[in-house]
């Protein structure tokens, strides 16, 4: 669905194809359009879609990076999850780096049975944990702004092989038209706005007939509360952390 379609679509809904007389202007409902656009893409988890984002290591050797060690991601990136350096075998040796390095880790670490002096034996197993991370370490520290697109490395840099991003990248706009709760979103807040408008002034249409403004707008306001109740409803992680501290 392009924006036209969709602008017709809610100008058909406002005035039950043409019965009544009053509509906003295609002009405010394209900018209602444009506003729900971003507060999906910031709240609805299908308005965005994982992906992972390769930069070369030039990008890193070049003035702006050394100079403000931001980079300019491109405008459909809404969201980076994770900075990771990509790398070859384990440090052991190991085909499987994952597998290797975490199972050494981790049982140096929680399969050791902590007898005797457990509280100095425990204080050395995570200082140990320290140390390994300087070898095993793969992962950036970063902050990203969506409305500058920026990426700003706060730590090290990649010294050979570039950095790996794990990003949501927004869908289409075609594909977010074509989604019902943003439908059902956008036709609210137009009738809401067109409630706006009517009540400004206080007249009757031609033969005396009297608009119910009130039940205009409460009956948006109850389509676009049920809207944002499914969107927190679906908006839910499908895992969680466990933390021990």
């Amino acid at each position: 669905m392009t924006q036209a379609e969709l602008i017709a679509d809610i100008q058909e809904e406002l005035t039950f194809s043409k019965a009544l007389p009053y509509v906003i202007p295609e002009k405010e409902i394209a900018r209602i359009i444009k506003i729900a656009e971003g507060y999906f893409y910031d709240n609805w988890r299908h308005a965005v879609e994982p992906r992972y984002l390769a930069i070369p290591q030039d990008v890193f050797k070049n003035d702006r990076f050394k100079k403000e060690r931001a980079i300019r991601l491109p405008d459909c990136v809404q969201f980076v999850h994770q900075a990771r350096e990509p790398r070859g075998a384990s440090i052991f040796g190991s085909i499987d780096r994952d597998f290797s390095e975490n199972k050494f880790v981790g049982s140096e670490i929680f399969l050791t049975p902590f007898i005797g002096e457990s509280i100095m034996y425990r204080t050395i197993l995570f200082s140990f944990l320290d140390l390994t991370k300087g070898f095993v370490l793969d992962t950036f520290a970063y902050n990203y702004n969506r409305n500058t697109h920026d990426l700003i490395i706060m730590g090290r840099s990649p010294i050979a092989n570039g950095m790996v991003l794990e990003v949501a990248k927004k869908i289409e706009l075609e594909d977010l038209y074509n989604d019902e709760l943003f439908q059902r979103y956008v036709r609210a807040k137009a009738k809401l706005r067109l409630g706006e408008l009517l009540t400004s002034f206080d007249y009757n249409l031609p033969g005396g007939v009297k608009v119910n403004y009130t039940n205009l707008v409460t009956r948006a306001e109850n389509e676009l509360t049920q809207v944002l109740e499914m969107m927190k409803g679906e908006n839910t992680a499908d895992w969680m952390f466990l933390i021990r501290q």
